[in-house]
């Protein structure tokens, strides 16, 4: 995998959640929503993001999960709207580490290259917390 500059760090908190299924092979499934500040490199703005999702926690520790949201930039309130998919699982002290995939659109002339963007971040969720990290990359 060819990973490019690096864009942005973000932190975030979950600041709801609905359990939706519990199942002893096919899992817990939750509904979450969360917002998150966005530390932008080079030319990726710093935002405010909002989003939600649904996740599946397996029983074997491995998650899926899906989310949509969107970004204001800082400075100029300009909207990016996405969706992402991560792939996760259970790490040492019960925080789970993941990869996600990331694109979305913008009608803003001025973020108009973020259309063609396809994004790679590492993420960290903490449970006890609720709180999660990311680390985003451009994918080449």
């Amino acid at each position: 995998m060819a990973l490019g500059e690096k864009l942005f760090e973000e932190s975030g908190k979950v600041v709801g959640f609905k359990v939706t299924k519990v199942h002893p092979v096919e899992g817990m499934t939750l509904e979450v929503s969360f917002t998150s500040e966005i530390k932008g490199f080079g030319k990726f703005p710093n935002c405010r993001n909002i989003g939600s999702g649904t996740i599946t926690h397996y029983p074997h520790g491995a998650e899926d999960a899906s989310y949509q949201g969107t970004l204001m930039t800082a400075e100029e309130g300009e909207q990016f709207m996405w969706w992402a998919h991560e792939k996760g699982k259970v790490a040492e002290g019960g925080k789970i580490k993941g990869i996600v995939i990331l694109s979305g659109f913008t009608n803003s002339q001025k973020l108009s290259w973020m259309n063609s963007l396809v994004i790679a971040g590492e993420s960290e969720f903490d449970p006890a917390a609720q709180q999660f990290r990311v680390t985003a990359y451009e994918w080449i």
